[in-house]
């Protein structure tokens, strides 16, 4: 069974943890690791605007679709693949939405988790179906003294 990865991206002020954000999807844990490795000053912000970007590609093809399906004489096929194309995006944020739900459950639990014991910060999760990789990267300290899965 492959185990998901969910990233805790924490702040200890005077030793109490404050959680920041959450991370789930492999490709920006992947992306927060790279900047938290070449020293980046705010690894978040690398992944916010990745995340700004991501949006505005989407936002633009869907303004394009959109555009498209709108033509008074679109070719039948290329209205279908449009509408198909609307169905599946309708379907992926449906996902997406439980999937963020899901995570913050998980991430939720896992802070208790690190808050109780600082020193664990790559852990395990598991149930009887899942089991979930938690990875804690503890920001805003000097790079010597870091915390790092």
């Amino acid at each position: 069974m492959r185990a998901a990865t969910l990233a805790l991206i924490v702040s200890l002020k005077d030793d109490s943890p404050s959680l920041l954000e959450t991370l789930s999807d492999d490709r920006e844990i992947a992306l927060f690791e790279t900047a938290w490795n070449s020293g980046e000053s705010d690894p978040l912000q690398v992944i916010y605007e990745s995340r700004s970007r991501q949006e505005k590609e989407e936002s633009e093809f869907a303004d394009y679709v959109e555009d498209l399906l709108s033509k008074p004489f679109l070719r039948p096929e290329i209205q279908e693949h449009g509408v198909q194309w609307l169905k599946s995006k309708i379907r992926i944020e449906q996902y997406q939405k439980s999937e963020v739900q899901a995570a913050k459950v998980i991430a939720d639990y896992a802070f208790q988790v690190f808050s109780q014991e600082q020193d664990k910060t790559d852990f395990f999760l598991a149930g009887p179906t899942a089991k979930v990789r938690i990875r804690v990267f503890v920001v805003g300290q000097a790079r010597g003294l870091d915390k790092a899965a």
